[in-house]
């Protein structure tokens, strides 16, 4: 069987089979990564906030387009095939392929409520499937209040094959975040100038992945985090809790709990700031799950003197949706064509 064959047969699948598959990777333990690191092969859905604009169609997605890119939004050929589940529709409304890259552009529709607004992202829920291997980016194109309609662009790039007209792709997804918060304050409960000596931490983490400058030389079997102190934990936005701060090894450690991750996607930082509004970020951080694998821990460590620190504010900037993603099953395959 030809490998063309071969996925024009898996885009007949049902997309719970799909999602099944792929429910697996989801709860597996994120890797170390740096901050700057970028995995090609994962898809990341970032929801970024543009200009909104009155509009009864497609036509404003085009507009928009236009304003950003002119060379994308002129190459871009109609496609209009949708689906609709659970009160919302999906649209992919063009595409264009050029060389190894394809772009898209996709919309979703609130026909029957008031569920979307404009911080509304795919909670990394969405699959794209093609004939070949690549790696793919959706980012939030701009939210049009009147048509309660977000509209988003996905990019695609083979790895090793080129795109031609005739190869079918599959856009699926599962789940949209919508009504997100989002804070930024300084966290007024940790006093950087009377700082304790930690000695309590917690025995065998459940570990789930970690980042910053120093992790790749981290051992995981010799990490110290802290024993949660949830008698004394304090609440800094909806979703998110102090667990406790401190010194450890030299260093200050703070520990926060973030509700619900894989419901919610709430997540955040925390960080230093001077006295002159400069910011410093920490030296790592490692996350680690409670032990329903529902709630994650998150420490954040950062290697100043001690001495130091009292001259430092220390802020959290934090993002929740702790109502949690409208689920569904959408899924569009369609051929690109010249």
């Amino acid at each position: 069987m030809k490998k063309e064959d071969l996925y024009n047969g898996i885009s007949g699948i049902h997309p719970e089979y799909l999602e099944e598959a792929d429910s697996y990777k989801t709860r597996k333990p994120i890797r170390w990564r740096k901050w700057v690191a970028v995995v090609a092969c994962i898809c990341v859905c970032c929801a970024t906030v543009v200009p909104v604009f009155a509009a009864a169609n497609n036509k404003i997605a085009y507009e928009l387009l236009y304003t950003i890119s002119s060379s994308i939004a002129q190459k871009l050929k109609p496609i209009n095939n949708s689906c609709e589940d659970n009160g919302i529709k999906m649209e992919v409304i063009a595409a264009n392929i050029e060389d190894n890259k394809a772009t898209i552009l996709v919309s979703m529709q609130d026909i029957k409520g008031n569920r979307l607004d404009e911080t509304v992202d795919l909670f990394d829920s969405y699959s794209i499937h093609t004939p070949y291997d690549q790696s793919g980016g959706c980012s939030l194109v701009e939210y049009d209040d009147e048509t309660a309609t977000a509209t988003f662009m996905l990019e695609i790039e083979q790895m090793n094959q080129v795109l031609i007209p005739g190869d079918k792709i599959t856009f699926s997804v599962r789940e949209i975040l919508s009504g997100k918060k989002h804070s930024n304050s300084e966290l007024e409960k940790i006093d950087l100038k009377n700082l304790s000596v930690i000695n309590k931490f917690k025995i065998n983490p459940n570990i789930r992945g970690g980042s910053g400058t120093e992790t790749d030389s981290l051992e995981q079997d010799y990490i110290q985090l802290m024993e949660p102190n949830e008698e004394s934990a304090t609440v800094l936005a909806e979703g998110v809790t102090l667990t406790g701060y401190g010194i450890v090894d030299n260093k200050l450690h703070v520990q926060v709990r973030f509700a619900d991750i894989l419901v919610t996607d709430n997540h955040g930082e925390v960080y230093l700031k001077n006295q002159n509004g400069e910011v410093v970020h920490c030296q790592y951080n490692v996350a680690f799950w409670d032990n329903s694998e529902t709630d994650s821990y998150e420490e954040y460590v950062f290697n100043l003197p001690i001495d130091e620190l009292k001259s430092y504010e220390i802020w959290g900037e934090f993002w929740t949706c702790n109502a949690g993603s409208i689920k569904g099953d959408w899924q569009v395959t369609f051929p690109l064509t010249d």
